[in-house]
């Protein structure tokens, strides 16, 4: 046998050798890009579903009851919806409508001034009872000339009404408890700021310190004329 093909024969065992190897760890490296990405996979996926108890898909179950229609705004008005709840409030002058609407573009005759009418108007003779929209406490009750007269009803929950141009009651107090329906006073006479507005009785609703459309309270005891 000549030297050459003695010294082949080590060249293909080496050549060989490192094509196995390198197979190897191909072999090995795509091993371990396999195992991060299922194990990567797997993780986000756990991740996601997380968020009940003991393996729960995160959903509360009800605590008892059907519990439906409990969740509400703290800001939405206490409406009427039927039942008792349907006479909760009165209007504050019987069988009167408004004249003013809330919301809209209003012109003061007295002032000459344009503003935006946050409360509700109504068109009633000197002298009309004006009643309290529902039961409540008497917080204040303030005079003016110029403003007028102004009584404030709190009913709790946020929720205040202010009477303004009425002559309050004689026996009217604050701090004093006062049920729906029952007289706060009359209106006055045309003055102040207003009088060129004719007689009337200004209705305003307070909700968590921001005002709020009386209408949404009075519903279908009232009506627009």
């Amino acid at each position: 046998m000549s030297e050459e093909t003695t010294n082949t024969k080590p060249k293909k065992k080496r050549l060989l050798y490192y094509i196995v190897l390198s197979v190897c760890v191909l072999l090995l490296v795509a091993a371990t890009v396999l195992t991060v990405y299922f194990l990567t996979t797997g993780s986000s996926n756990i991740l996601d579903d997380s968020g009940g108890n003991n393996g729960d898909t995160g959903e509360v179950p009800p605590q008892g009851g059907d519990q439906q229609g409990e969740d509400k705004d703290p800001d939405e008005p206490s409406k009427p919806s039927g039942g008792e709840d349907a006479v909760k409030f009165v209007s504050p002058i019987e069988g009167a409508s408004y004249t003013v609407e809330y919301n809209v573009i209003y012109t003061n005759e007295t002032l000459g001034w344009i503003y935006r009418h946050k409360a509700v108007d109504f068109d009633a003779a000197a002298g009309t009872e004006v009643k309290c929209m529902a039961d409540g406490k008497i917080e204040s009750i303030s005079y003016s000339e110029e403003t007028g007269n102004i009584i404030l009803v709190d009913h709790g929950d946020g929720l205040k009404t202010l009477y303004r141009f009425v002559e309050p009651d004689s026996n009217l107090r604050e701090g004093a408890d006062i049920r729906k329906g029952e007289t706060l006073g009359v209106v006055a006479k045309a003055y102040g700021i207003e009088h060129k507005d004719g007689e009337h009785l200004h209705l305003e609703v307070e909700l968590n310190g921001k005002a709020a459309d009386p209408t949404e309270y009075l519903g279908s005891v009232l009506d627009e004329k």
